[in-house]
């Protein structure tokens, strides 16, 4: 519940952003095939053409809200909220793969994979 009430603000403060700016919401959404077939889909939203950018993931049936995050390559978001016993989740899209990994505890420079290989579902 905690999840639904933290992603269901998200979009509220994003489409306040985008009614104030005077602009709009941009979203696409795609499904991934992972190693060992597991799919994961993925939405991207973005506020503007410029604006700020995020990733709602929906993983084994639960919603996960990631914000965009500083990468040296490829496009990369964070969230510190995941799957119980995580320290939350980073999902990382560069040149046509993706991979989904969790935080080490707290330490968000440490991450564990939990999905490798992601490739977009055709």
């Amino acid at each position: 519940m905690k999840k639904m009430l933290l992603l269901g603000g998200l979009v509220l403060a994003l489409l306040e952003h985008a009614h104030a700016s005077g602009g709009g919401l941009f979203m696409t959404s795609r499904t991934f095939i992972c190693d060992g077939s597991q799919k994961i889909r993925v939405a991207y939203v973005r506020v503007d053409q410029a604006g700020p950018s995020f990733a709602i993931l929906n993983w084994k049936g639960q919603p996960y809200g990631l914000a965009q995050a500083l990468s040296a390559s490829g496009a990369r978001y964070a969230g510190l909220f995941g799957p119980p016993g995580s320290g939350g989740l980073e999902w990382w899209e560069h040149q046509g793969q993706a991979t989904l990994n969790t935080f080490v505890s707290t330490d968000t420079r440490k991450t564990r994979p939990l999905l490798t290989s992601c490739k977009p579902d055709r």
